[in-house]
């Protein structure tokens, strides 16, 4: 499993401040929607994905409601190592890209409002995935934008959640940066994060330096955490 995934690259210079970093994976966004989105059909991308795999960076891809055929093809088509689920697809879905041969990161929409305080938002937000075997992401629910918000979930009601179910192997996303990872890290315990909008100097615009501050951070972090984040299912 990935310790540190920068998401939403789109150009080589990307990758490359990716691989000069302590990150260990990058996030490849495939919904059309998104400022951060890469063309599947371009060579370009191709590209991309071969030269992180030549920094020896894991390849995520990120799909919002696609099709499971477009979703295989498209996997292998530029070599992905992961699949990460980011819309409303089912359990069954899941299973069926399993079953395929693709390995899959389920995105859980964690609520950054939360009006009924006598239920933890995250135990609610996973639900059936719980105990389903996939690799989590828990991200704060952005609605139709899908993730990259820059908002942040309770990290108190997810090591709350994690203490319970310590079998459950998950990564921590939403709203982190360089100037709270550490702390994100701590309250939470996790022992992965990810980040999108949190290394960008404008939106959608990856920030090489922003990269490096945020993943020396966060490997500095996760080196003194200890964390209860459950098994690598990777």
């Amino acid at each position: 499993m990935f310790k540190i995934k920068i998401c939403g690259v789109k150009l080589k210079s990307d990758i490359d401040a990716v691989g000069e970093s302590p990150a260990d994976a990058i996030g490849l966004n495939f919904f059309r929607p998104s400022v951060r989105y890469v063309d599947p059909l371009e060579p370009s991308t191709l590209e991309l994905t071969r030269r992180a795999a030549s920094l020896g960076l894991m390849r995520v891809g990120v799909f919002v409601n696609e099709p499971l055929e477009s979703i295989v093809e498209i996997a292998r088509a530029v070599d992905l190592d992961v699949v990460q689920l980011h819309g409303d697809e089912t359990l069954t879905f899941a299973q069926s890209l399993q079953d395929a041969g693709i390995r899959v990161i389920r995105a859980i929409k964690v609520p950054v409002i939360v009006e009924d305080r006598t239920q933890n938002p995250v135990v609610v937000a996973v639900g059936e995935w719980g105990h389903a075997g996939f690799h989590l992401l828990l991200d704060a629910d952005a609605g139709p934008q899908h993730g990259g918000s820059g908002k942040s979930i309770d990290w108190q009601a997810v090591h709350a959640w994690s203490a319970q179910n310590p079998e459950i192997s998950w990564t921590l996303a939403g709203g982190l940066r360089s100037d709270n990872v550490a702390q994100a890290i701590a309250a939470s315990g996790a022992c992965s994060v990810d980040t999108a909008s949190g290394v960008e100097s404008s939106r959608g615009v990856k920030s090489a330096e922003m990269i490096r501050q945020f993943a020396a951070a966060a490997e500095a972090a996760l080196a003194q955490n200890r964390p209860n984040a459950g098994k690598n299912l990777f």
